[in-house]
């Protein structure tokens, strides 16, 4: 249970929802973040490290660079499915957005 409390924590916060939905597009190095979130480098180092630690994305040195990535295709599935993409500021049309699946999910929650 803890886990779980962990995971969703970590997204509930408007800069980690960013971060994850850049992530989700492709892989990242932390400095990379810096010039599209419009955070200082200490802060988004913070809130990739909450992140990791929630399982949600996994990190790689490579050289001087550690490149950050959602963790696997399972936490991938789950956050597209959560529309997390749709957070990003890079969306150009709502059907991109759009995550796949949802509509039956949501239309089975109006019929309970």
């Amino acid at each position: 249970m803890n886990n779980k409390v962990k995971f969703f924590k970590a997204l509930g916060d408007e800069t980690r929802l960013q971060i994850v939905g850049y992530l989700l597009m492709t892989d990242h190095c932390a400095c990379d973040f810096t010039s599209g979130i419009n955070k200082d480098q200490t802060t988004i180092s913070r809130h990739l490290k909450i992140l990791v630690e929630a399982e949600i994305l996994k990190s790689e040195k490579e050289g001087r660079n550690v490149i950050y990535s959602i963790r696997d295709g399972n936490v991938r599935t789950l956050l597209e499915t959560m529309g997390i993409k749709c957070i990003t500021q890079c969306c150009s049309s709502v059907d991109f957005c759009k995550p796949v699946g949802t509509s039956k999910i949501i239309s089975g929650v109006n019929n309970v």
